[in-house]
């Protein structure tokens, strides 16, 4: 079990460094308004990241309740968005385009920040979706409930504390080349521990 979820939390800290929805508006808070809203913004995007991950918990007790039919038919779905998801990262050809953060002189507050992060975030449909898929690995696996509880306060942890770093390592020309270099690779990372998932939960 231990093992199932280090190769969930890898699937989902390799999502953190592939470039997705959350970096650019944080690359946006920190050119346009500054650090302070950018780190606003990403507190907001880690609480609704948080709350997606509550829900999909609360869905799938549910779900265990009534039993039947329902819950294999998703783990399917979800098995077959992962595989669809790390296809489309591997066949990725992207390139990125970065540059130097310098916000600004009109900056803005952590707390407009917090709320532009929370509520982008929280509009993504495909949040809770890409987290049913991870924890219903989990809940295949007999995972008790402390243990999605840990697992969940984990993610959340991750996604605050990559996010802030995030921030700070933009200001860094060295690290924007890095990042421009090796998006590609980063795409096939994820993109591999999301097909490894979503056959397993296809499979299982």
């Amino acid at each position: 079990m231990f093992a199932l979820f280090v190769l969930v939390a890898s699937t989902h800290f390799a999502a953190l460094l592939s470039p997705g929805p959350d970096f650019f508006l944080l690359i946006r808070a920190a050119l346009l308004k500054g650090r302070q809203q950018a780190d606003g913004c990403a507190a907001g995007i880690a609480l609704a990241n948080l709350l997606s991950m509550l829900l999909v918990l609360l869905a799938l007790g549910l779900l265990s309740a009534q039993g039947g039919w329902l819950w294999p038919a998703l783990q399917v779905a979800g098995g077959a968005y992962f595989i669809w998801l790390g296809g489309q990262a591997l066949c990725s050809q992207r390139r990125l385009e970065l540059t130097a953060v310098e916000p600004q002189a009109c900056a803005g507050t952590w707390v407009d920040g917090l709320r532009e992060g929370l509520l982008a975030s929280c509009l993504n449909p495909k949040l809770p979706i890409f987290y049913a898929g991870l924890f219903g690995v989990l809940r295949e696996a007999a995972m008790p409930a402390w243990g999605m509880l840990l697992s969940m306060l984990w993610m959340t942890l991750v996604v605050l504390i990559w996010d802030l770093a995030l921030v700070r390592l933009l200001g860094q020309a060295r690290w924007r080349g890095w990042l421009q270099r090796r998006v590609v690779w980063l795409d096939r990372l994820c993109g591999g521990f999301l097909l490894v998932l979503g056959v397993w939960l296809v499979c299982a």
